[in-house]
């Protein structure tokens, strides 16, 4: 069926398998000519404009395997087509990993959140993506499926650039695995936008950290969106404080480590004359908001 409504301007035909196994055999067979909708608050756009390269929409938005959270010993799996909206209400990721649920409150709009998945955030790798850093700081690990086998990789070296992957023809995102932290664990989400919602975000900063009883750091992770051409974690900054007890000085002197290493991966740049007090200063206010003010979980 070719699906042709007068403001869409691209002509396509729209598939919707009702298991995972439906799914992944059809892409084994037309995934060179096939995009996948998720939730669509990215491929509608290009839909509606004409801009879609694609004979075949296959919808996965509603596959039970993929819309599921589990959690072990090690690790959490939030399956990647749970929308922005499940994963804020999932009282298992709020526990665990509060930090996305910040992270995905600051996405877009209530309709967006309604909407847009997390497999489609990490599948159109916008380097403003709220949700990577948050997973960066997981060590998060993205899931994939094809009609033949499993294999998991990296959300740092899945993301290859800008809206960019490297998604093999005949795979899918099937989930996303996280680093459970111990107890004790502070973190914290901020970022910069020109409003405060329904706005996209200009730079992101995640983090969390472990303190022990004298206050010294033993385990921190910082990853920042709109920094690099690919998803990082900040280790020169997450090495500056690691065995050390936080003041003033030392944040300082890590927040202008993050942005010596943005220069570093991203090379001088005319935007960065605003873009390095800003990454220093939104550094600078998460750091504190962990170390000063944030409750632990």
């Amino acid at each position: 069926m070719i699906l042709k409504i007068n403001e869409i301007k691209s002509s396509f035909r729209y598939f919707r398998p009702e298991t995972l196994e439906e799914a992944t055999d059809f892409l084994m067979r037309r995934g060179s000519e096939s995009k996948i909708l998720a939730g669509g608050t990215d491929l509608l756009v290009a839909i509606r404009s004409g801009d879609l390269r694609a004979r075949y929409v296959v919808d996965v938005s509603r596959l039970d395997e993929l819309r599921k959270v589990t959690v072990d010993r090690e690790k959490l799996t939030i399956g990647s087509a749970l929308t922005f909206s499940e994963i804020i209400e999932n009282p298992i990721v709020q526990e665990f990993a509060p930090v996305l649920v910040r992270a995905c409150s600051r996405v877009g709009s209530l309709q967006i959140r309604n909407t847009g998945t997390l497999g489609g955030n990490v599948g159109n790798a916008s380097p403003a993506a709220d949700s990577i850093p948050a997973m960066m700081i997981h060590d998060a690990r993205v899931l994939l499926t094809n009609a033949e086998s499993e294999r998991d990789e990296s959300l740092g070296s899945f993301i290859v650039g800008p809206y960019k992957t490297n998604l093999a023809t005949g795979f899918l995102i099937s989930g996303f695995s996280l680093k459970i932290w111990p107890e004790g664990f502070r973190f914290a989400y901020n970022r910069i936008a020109r409003r405060r919602c329904l706005a996209i975000s200009r730079v992101g900063a995640a983090a969390m950290a472990v303190l022990d009883e004298n206050g010294k750091v033993t385990r921190m992770r910082l990853s920042l969106s709109s920094v690099s051409p690919q998803p990082v974690r900040m280790k020169i900054a997450e090495e500056c404080l690691v065995g050390q007890i936080p003041d003033s000085r030392l944040i300082l002197e890590a927040s202008q480590a993050v942005t010596q290493e943005m220069v570093h991966l991203s090379g001088e740049r005319p935007s960065f004359v605003y873009k390095k007090p800003a990454v220093q200063g939104l550094t600078t206010k998460t750091l504190e908001e962990i170390f000063f003010d944030r409750e632990e979980f």
